[in-house]
């Protein structure tokens, strides 16, 4: 349109000139016509002079009006051009203020997928996330009697018990994850949420099948080294915990288990001290694994619990061991050392108040006055934990030694059965460590790893041994990926139903899984 009015423009300018030239010529034409005199001779002459001034008088006349018409019009087309600038500018001021003044005018609601499903106002004051990942799974497990000779090696005053288990096979299908997450931020983006539920339900020693509330808890970043949060998490101390579905077998080691406080009703201060090379957690909560401790009958549950832990993370860049393999392939040296304490304290006297507790177990106590380990055993008194460990990534190879240890005092006066009454001593500590390693032998896609750890309790004979190989297969990256793994444990220190193992039996696992991840 604008072209066109330009041409049109160019037209009318080009016959104004044409018009006026016309007329310049007429005029001049006229005028330079010299007097003659009129004679006789020349009155016809005279005459036809008289009427050629009349009609080039008459087009003259013309040529002003044509000439003025068209003035008119270029006029009319400037002030049409003005005009439109005009409300141009209203508009686009208009626009610009509204736009500063109102959140909802402009894409009010920003939606779509990044790691997750996710809906957030255009300021980011208010977000919500949607994550979840399943990890179905079949386990076939092979329960036989200790083969003696397994341990020649250890003292003739070893009470392994070749006859205490009668053997036998297990195997069936079930979820060891179904996980839906939701999080997010409100009012500002420095204000967080995180609720994680599991329809696999379960507590970490027993499936029951149910919906059960892992997390939840608020958050608030004053700065990227100081932020708070409380509500149910995990207590900062092992670092499997934090990669359950990014681990290189289908679970980690079994040795972890006796060693893990797992979650806990409480508040942390954490941050980054250094962005992605130093991290920090502090926690005080009620307790190893009271994440549903806390609230009853709607009301606030008094206890007299105490739980300390905190964690420090140093590495080249921390946020690579979001998982254990190197999925990524690395192309520079990456590392990540972990170091954590944890203090807990209970009492499962029955004269307690409110009640005894006994939800911070032991696991895979050697026994000195019976065959092989206590399965499980709930003190009272203190526990103190501490563990150390590394991560390294570097061209789809992946290396990880990991330490722990702790040491029960049980109060004196507990009630019977008592440390005293297995050991002669209120004191026990116990010991793990576990090496693993896996290489991708396809980049990002086929990779093979492999495990091995052991747990001892300091002073006593029996200790128990894990030998894991596993193969994975990468689908989709870490969101859809087929794992298997071959476990053997020549005689275990524990009974648990999501590691697979039957305490004082050789354990011959299999376990092939499927993890989806959204």
């Amino acid at each position: 349109m604008a072209d066109q009015t330009s041409i049109g423009s160019a037209k009318g300018r080009l016959m104004l000139a044409s018009l006026a030239a016309q007329l310049a010529l007429a005029t001049v034409a006229w005028a330079g016509t010299p007097a003659q005199p009129v004679t006789p001779a020349a009155a016809g002459a005279t005459t036809t002079q008289s009427d050629t001034v009349a009609q080039l008088q008459k087009e003259i006349e013309s040529l002003k009006a044509a000439v003025n018409t068209l003035k008119a019009h270029q006029d009319s087309v400037w002030m049409a051009k003005q005009r439109a600038a005009e409300v141009r500018a209203i508009v686009e001021s208009t626009l610009k203020a509204s736009k500063k003044e109102s959140q909802y005018l402009d894409n009010p609601i920003q939606a779509g997928y990044d790691n997750g499903f996710f809906i957030q106002t255009a300021n980011k004051n208010f977000s919500f996330h949607f994550n979840g990942y399943f990890q179905y799974r079949y386990d076939f497990g092979s329960y036989q009697p200790v083969n003696q000779g397994a341990y020649s090696h250890l003292p003739a005053g070893d009470h392994l018990d070749p006859t205490s288990v009668p053997g036998g096979d297990a195997n069936g299908f079930g979820f060891r994850y179904a996980r839906l997450i939701f999080s997010g931020n409100v009012f500002s983006p420095r204000l967080t949420y995180f609720i994680q539920s599991d329809f696999a339900g379960g507590n970490g020693t027993t499936n029951s099948g149910y919906f059960s509330e892992k997390d939840l808890f608020v958050a608030y970043r004053f700065k990227k080294w100081l932020q708070v949060k409380a509500g149910s998490f995990l207590v900062p101390f092992t670092h499997v915990e934090y990669i359950s579905s990014g681990l290189e077998m289908v679970d980690f080691n079994s040795v972890e288990w006796p060693f893990d406080p797992a979650r806990a009703m409480g508040a942390s201060v954490y941050g980054d001290i250094v962005p992605n090379k130093v991290d920090y957690e502090v926690n005080v909560n009620n307790g190893a694994n009271t994440q549903g401790n806390g609230i009853a009958s709607n009301n606030v549950s008094l206890d007299n619990r105490l739980g300390f832990a905190t964690r420090w993370q140093f590495g080249s860049r921390i946020s690579d061991f979001v998982m254990e393999p190197d999925l990524r392939w690395s192309k520079h040296f990456q590392w990540m050392l972990g170091v954590a304490f944890n203090f807990d304290s209970q009492t499962k006297s029955p004269t307690a108040f409110p009640a005894g507790q006994g939800t911070d177990t032991l696991l895979g106590l050697s026994s000195n006055v019976t065959t092989g380990f206590i399965p499980s055993y709930a003190f009272t008194g203190n526990v103190y934990r501490a563990t150390v460990d590394y991560q390294m990534h570097y061209r789809g190879f992946a290396f990880s030694p990991v330490l722990f240890y702790q040491d029960v005092n049980e109060s004196q006066g507990a009630p019977a059965p008592t440390l005293t009454s297995y050991y002669h001593s209120s004191s026990v500590q116990q010991f793990a460590y576990y090496l693993q390693a896996g290489y991708f032998i396809v980049p990002h896609k086929w990779e093979v790893a492999a495990s091995y750890g052991q747990m001892y309790t300091l002073g006593q004979n029996n200790h128990m041994d894990a030998y894991e190989a596993g193969v994975n297969y990468y689908i989709i990256g870490d969101n859809v990926k087929l794992q298997m793994d071959e476990i053997y444990i020549p005689q275990a220190a524990f009974t648990n139903q999501f590691a697979e193992t039957y305490a004082n039996a050789a354990n011959y696992i299999t376990e092939l899984q499927l993890q989806v991840k959204f």
